[in-house]
C-alpha cells in the first residue's frame, strides 16, 4: 500500500513538471512573437578538405551521427515551433539542405542569390519575416556551432527575447567567456551591470564595445581579464529595428533590401531579389551595425560553446579521446610512434594512418583529398582553397 501510494506520488509529480514546463513555453509562445532563423552559410574554408562546395561545413558529422545543421534545428525545437523556424542558406546549396531535412518545410528555406555576408542574410530573413509578423522577435544562430546542454541555451535565448520584448529598440548578443586566448574569434567588452528579472540566473552587461580577431599577445590580456567575452555570433533583436539599423548605418545596404520587400509576392520577386544581391555590398552583421550601434546587451553564457571554424577545435570536442601523448584519433584506423599532440580525422573506416615522429599537426582525410598540416598554421588552410582555385 504504502509503494503503491510513493509510486502515484511520483508518477504525479512526474505530470505537474511537465504540464508546469508546457504551460511555460505556452505562456512564453503566446507573449512573445520569437522566431528563430539559422545562418547556413559560410565556405568554411579553414575545414578544407572535409568542408567543400558541394559539403559545405554544416553539412559536416561530428556528434552523434548528426550533420551542425540537424543538430542547430534539434537544439532549437523547444525554442520555436516549426512555423516559426526558418533556413537561410545559398540558392546553390537549398536542395542539399531540404534533402538533408525531409520533416522540415522547404517554404522556410530562404536563398541568397549571392553569397553576400551575414548583414545581407540577416536583412533578406527579416524583411520576409516582418512581412508576415510586423511585431517579430528574431533569435539568429549560425548552423555551425556545438552547444550543451540545449535547454540552458533555450533559456538564455528566451530572456533575451523578454529583455528585447521589454526594450524594442534593443541588441541582445551573447558572450562566452574566454577558456584560451583565441586569435580566431572576435571578442566584446563588457561595460556596466545591468539589473534584469532574470539576474540571479543569467548576467547580463552593456557593451562597451567589440574587438575583432586580436594578435596573441591582446588576446592572452583578453582571457586573463574578466571584461571581455567570445563574440558568439548568437543575436536576439526585432526585425523591424534590425532593418532600421541597417538603413542607419549601410544605406545601400538598406535600399537594396527595401526593393526586395517591395516585390515579395509579386512575380518581380525573384529578379527584384537577384539583382539587388548582385549590387549589394558584402558586409558581416558585426562591421555593419554592431560595432556601431549603441544599446546593446551582452548576456553571458552559462552554456557550452564551440565554434567549428577550425580544425583546432577537434581538440575541445574530443578531449575524451586524448591518449596519454595527447594524441587525438577521430579515426578508426591511426598508429602513432614518438608522436604527441597530434590530431587526426578521417571518415574511411579501412584506411590506416601512420604517424611517425610527428609533434603538434593535424591530419585531415577524405576521399578527394588530405590535409596535413601545424597547428600554428591552421588558419592559413585557407590559402590551400585560395591556390586550388586559381589552378582551376
Amino acid at each position: 500500500m504504502i509503494l503503491e501510494f510513493v509510486f502515484l506520488n511520483k508518477s504525479l509529480l512526474f505530470v505537474i513538471v511537465i504540464l508546469v514546463q508546457f504551460l511555460t513555453l505556452r505562456t512564453f509562445a503566446l507573449s512573445i512573437m520569437l522566431h528563430t532563423v539559422i545562418l547556413a552559410g559560410g565556405a568554411g574554408t579553414r575545414l578544407w578538405p572535409a568542408s567543400r562546395t558541394d559539403t559545405p561545413k554544416y553539412m559536416l558529422v561530428f556528434e552523434e551521427n548528426q550533420t551542425l545543421l540537424q543538430a542547430a534545428l534539434a537544439r532549437i525545437a523547444n525554442l520555436t515551433p516549426p512555423e516559426r523556424t526558418w533556413i537561410i542558406t545559398n540558392q546553390s546549396q537549398t536542395q542539399a539542405v531540404a534533402n538533408s531535412l525531409p520533416q522540415f518545410d522547404a517554404a522556410h528555406i530562404l536563398k541568397e542569390p549571392e553569397p553576400r555576408n551575414t548583414a545581407a542574410s540577416i536583412g533578406l530573413t527579416a524583411i520576409q519575416i516582418r512581412r508576415i509578423d510586423p511585431d517579430a522577435v528574431l533569435a539568429v544562430l549560425p548552423a555551425d556551432h556545438i552547444i550543451k546542454p540545449a535547454s540552458i541555451f533555450c533559456e538564455t535565448i528566451r530572456h533575451a527575447a523578454e529583455l528585447v520584448e521589454a526594450h524594442p529598440e534593443t541588441l541582445i548578443t551573447i558572450g562566452v567567456k574566454p577558456t584560451f586566448p583565441a586569435t580566431s574569434y572576435g571578442y566584446i567588452q563588457r561595460g556596466e551591470p545591468l539589473d534584469t528579472p532574470f539576474a540571479d540566473r543569467l548576467a547580463a552587461h552593456r557593451v562597451r564595445q567589440f574587438r575583432e580577431k586580436p594578435r596573441r599577445e591582446t588576446a592572452e590580456q583578453f582571457c586573463q581579464s574578466d571584461e571581455y567575452y567570445w563574440n558568439a555570433g548568437l543575436f536576439v533583436w526585432r526585425a523591424d529595428t534590425i532593418l532600421n539599423l541597417l538603413h542607419r548605418f549601410e544605406p545601400a545596404v538598406g535600399n537594396s533590401l527595401r526593393l526586395i520587400e517591395q516585390s515579395l509576392g509579386t512575380e518581380r520577386e525573384p529578379f527584384a531579389t537577384e539583382r539587388a544581391f548582385k549590387a549589394m555590398k558584402s558586409i558581416s552583421i558585426d562591421y555593419a551595425v554592431m560595432e556601431r550601434a549603441e544599446n546593446i546587451i551582452v548576456l553571458e553564457a552559462a552554456f557550452e560553446w564551440n565554434d567549428i571554424g577550425t580544425w583546432s577545435a577537434l581538440d575541445r570536442i574530443y578531449a575524451d579521446k586524448k591518449d596519454e601523448q595527447g594524441n587525438i584519433a577521430v579515426a578508426s584506423k591511426v598508429l602513432a610512434i614518438d608522436s604527441t599532440r597530434c590530431t587526426v580525422r578521417c571518415d574511411d573506416s579501412k584506411h590506416l594512418i601512420a604517424l611517425v615522429g610527428m609533434h603538434d599537426i593535424v591530419v585531415i582525410h577524405t576521399a578527394e583529398a588530405t590535409l596535413i598540416v601545424n597547428k600554428e598554421q591552421e588558419e592559413s588552410v585557407r590559402r590551400v582553397v585560395q591556390e586550388l582555385e586559381r589552378e582551376c
